[in-house]
């Protein structure tokens, strides 16, 4: 799908919209949604597109600009490499990766996602706003984009991520880090059985033996319930042409390009992950550089825990085979390699 730097027709009246969501109760909305949306995905992208006609209608009273910032994620430079507070996008992932929570994700690894720094975006709102008060010449959108100009894929990362989670690992981690990229929804919901649900289950379990409140079963429910809304966004590519925003950085002097970078050609992805990694750590997690030594000393243990676990498992089905079909486990040892086959698989 791509997306160019202009207004496209709207789907709706705003005004039509206001009026309806004022008068109608949330059942009788809910049964006109979908005629509603058309094409759109979800009603955020609705209403973020009908919002760009209301500023049309005050082109003729003050300078006006559209920026379209895509998936917001984590800073590159300013106010520190890799300060967040949202963990919404890459950063949520990672930091439940990090946990040891979420260990599959379902994405198309192959194809460009396109995220845009925190910082660029403030960035770019600031230089927008600066370019429509100077030309005063009608309305300009700009796409605050990647994916055209510097398109990032996770195949980037797809032998880093595991070691950039064990080089800076959480203390506060309840299972040995492993997160592996599944490429449909499908393989996603099998693997979750066997590596999201039942270690929940028994980690829930021991909270409440414990006294403590069990999360990890409805943090998985929620993710498995929202995945069928997020599927168009997973599985495909959307493509944000951006050459008025690289027109723009242009204009700037050598200075203010500098001070107000809105260019990310020059951004290194794998480096930018490595540092937003770090970010999840100090500002999702609150945890401080201090606590390294004892969380890699954790980690140690856990993958000792791990490395139990599966061998149990494999163990445990090994000799559910061998019960069924009346065999030894002697006799049935050539299933053993096929089971751990299979159960990496997941």
């Amino acid at each position: 799908t791509e997306a160019h730097e202009k207004v496209y027709e709207a789907p709706e009246d705003a005004q039509k919209v206001i009026s309806l969501v004022e008068t109608l109760n949330d059942e009788s909305l809910l049964q006109i949604e979908h005629k509603l949306l058309k094409s759109h995905p979800n009603t955020y992208t609705f209403t973020k597109h009908l919002a760009e006609h209301e500023v049309i209608k005050c082109i003729d009273m003050f300078p006006c600009t559209i920026v379209r910032p895509t998936m917001i994620v984590a800073s590159w430079k300013e106010p520190i490499p890799g300060w967040t507070c949202s963990k919404v996008g890459p950063q949520g992932f990672l930091m439940g990766a990090a946990k040891g929570v979420v260990r599959r994700l379902p994405l198309a690894k192959e194809k460009v996602a396109d995220y845009i720094p925190v910082d660029v975006v403030i960035n770019q709102l600031l230089v927008a706003g600066w370019e429509a008060a100077k030309s005063k010449s009608g309305l300009t959108v700009y796409h605050c984009s990647s994916s055209t100009c510097n398109p990032f894929t996770w195949t980037m990362l797809d032998n880093t991520v595991n070691n950039m989670l064990h080089k800076y690992p959480l203390k506060s981690a309840v299972w040995y880090p492993h997160l592996k990229f599944v490429p449909t929804l499908l393989m996603f919901r099998i693997s979750a059985i066997f590596v999201h649900f039942f270690p929940a289950f028994l980690l829930d379990l021991m909270l409440r033996v414990t006294g403590g409140r069990p999360i990890l079963i409805r943090l998985h429910k929620n993710v498995w319930n929202s995945l069928n809304r997020l599927e168009r966004f997973i599985f495909s590519e959307w493509k944000f042409y951006n050459p008025n925003t690289l027109e723009l950085a242009t204009k700037l002097s050598k200075k203010d390009k500098e001070l107000f970078y809105i260019d990310v050609t020059s951004l290194q992805w794998v480096e930018y992950f490595s540092t937003l990694h770090l970010g999840v750590r100090r500002y999702l997690n609150k945890e401080k550089e201090s606590s390294l030594p004892a969380a890699r000393n954790k980690d140690m243990v856990l993958l000792v825990f791990h490395v139990i676990w599966q061998l149990f498992i494999m163990g445990l089905l090994w000799y559910v085979f061998a019960w069924q079909t009346g065999l030894t486990l002697a006799t049935s040892a050539w299933i053993a390699p096929i089971i751990y086959v299979l159960y990496n698989l997941l």
